[in-house]
């Protein structure tokens, strides 16, 4: 789809477009209690707050400080082990310089967090004998060990550890189901191809783009662009900002053809939706319906920034990076889940139908409706989890008489409660109550 507008390209490709056009739904579903796809009863909020308190409660005690943000550091960590800080132990035993070891561990996030879409309810990752990991850790995992080995560096094993985009837009299918140890019977991942396609383009825009990404075409080529543009004589300052538009401009060219364009220009996680045209933003752009009816989120450019403060905060530069809380939390379906699991949203009795009738078609569990990503319910549902994220973390800070961060919040409470609730409710599948068909590139 193409739309136009003098500024709008510049618009929604910013942070801030993303409460203020996801906010203008949220305001509206509270105020009327509902949206076009979904009724909102907030004083469930409590029930939400109890459970997400207590899982906060099991896992820190009252030590609020040591909860990290919410990033996919913890994922590459999964069951326990600190598969991350043996990396750069093992660095530095090498000797390998700090600047080196930021642009390494800028390298495996991102390639990790591009591939962090659903991976379903069947695909795992097994290593080690038998242990297995499934969902995003499985696929964190999984991409570990690709960096480990060299499969993502142009030099492979000879020279591993790094993230070249030369090698990422040359992979194959083969070596793709090969490193993710997928199997179309026994151990099939959602949106196979276009997961593929997704890190080709990743490859190509690296390379497209050495003032970014250097010489290498390495995302850890970011480190000395933001170098090349902090604040030397304030502790290496740099905006939000500036990261933000970085990822944005760097990574624009990935998503695939079909998105919302604005002069021919993709614009990323950038959706069309009719509550819009009923908010107080519904004469933004004029008499231009369509632009009136964007909302943006950019999930995988919020969740990729969220992955990345805590390197180029802690290693190599030490950035001192400002405006971070600019990003929302993520709409996506564990955040989401949550809410709707705990009866905050309730689907529309003719949209539940509707989306059981798809689930059915797919052969899909008929009780758990599915939706494609453009489908009003995805759309709305995600605006009013980041509004709902905005009043959790408020009331999360009351009960606990503390001032945690938004990231602090998503990381121990309201992605692990959703996760919880989910396995307690649906413990053979452990998914989600409402199905995304993903073709492996919507976050």
């Amino acid at each position: 789809m193409t739309v136009s507008g003098d500024n709008a390209l510049a618009y929604f490709k910013t942070i801030s477009s993303v409460r203020e056009t996801t906010g203008a739904v949220y305001d509206l579903v509270k105020k009327n209690s509902g949206g076009n796809y979904f009724s909102m009863n907030l004083s469930k909020m409590d029930g939400v707050v109890d459970y997400l308190c207590k899982i906060i409660a099991r896992d820190y005690q009252t030590d609020y400080g040591s909860i990290p943000p919410h990033g996919r550091w913890q994922h590459l960590n999964a069951g326990g082990q600190l598969r991350v800080e043996a990396l750069i132990d093992q660095w530095r035993a090498d000797n390998v310089d700090e600047l080196e070891i930021s642009r390494k561990l800028i390298d495996l996030i991102v390639i990790t967090v591009l591939v962090d879409a659903g991976a379903g309810n069947v695909w795992k990752y097994t290593v080690e004998g038998d242990k297995s990991y499934n969902r995003s850790e499985g696929l964190a995992v999984a991409s570990y060990h690709m960096f480990v080995d060299g499969q993502l560096s142009n030099e492979g094993a000879e020279n591993p550890y790094k993230v070249h985009g030369q090698r990422l837009s040359n992979m194959t299918m083969g070596e793709f189901v090969q490193g993710f140890q997928i199997s179309e019977t026994s151990n099939p991942l959602s949106g196979m191809e276009g997961r593929l396609a997704l890190i080709q383009r990743l490859g190509e825009a690296l390379v497209s783009r050495p003032d970014i990404f250097g010489p290498e075409a390495r995302p850890g080529g970011m480190v000395d662009y933001l170098y090349a543009h902090c604040d030397k004589n304030k502790s290496n300052t740099i905006d939000l900002n500036l990261i933000w538009n970085t990822l944005m401009d760097g990574y624009v060219t990935i998503w695939p053809k079909g998105r919302t364009t604005i002069d021919d220009m993709p614009i990323g996680d950038v959706w069309p939706l009719d509550t819009k045209l009923s908010s107080q933003h519904s004469t933004k752009w004029g008499e231009d319906q369509y632009l009136n009816s964007l909302v943006s989120f950019h999930k995988l450019t919020q969740w990729l920034c969220y992955s990345l403060l805590v390197p180029f905060e802690n290693f190599g530069h030490k950035f001192t990076i400002t405006n971070k809380n600019l990003q929302t939390g993520l709409p996506e379906y564990r955040n989401g889940g949550l809410f709707y699991d705990f009866g905050v949203l309730e689907l529309k009795p003719e949209h539940l139908k509707r989306g059981k009738a798809l689930s059915l078609k797919l052969n899909a569990d008929e009780n758990i409706p599915t939706f494609t990503a453009e489908d009003g319910v995805i759309v709305e549902w995600r605006c009013l989890t980041i509004g709902l994220l905005d009043e959790l973390l408020v009331l999360v800070n009351k009960k606990l008489s503390a001032n945690l961060s938004l990231p602090q919040v998503i990381e121990a409470g309201s992605w692990k409660a959703g996760r919880e609730i989910a396995a307690e409710l649906r413990p053979s599948t452990k998914g989600p109550p409402i199905d995304l068909y993903s073709d492996g590139t919507v976050f």
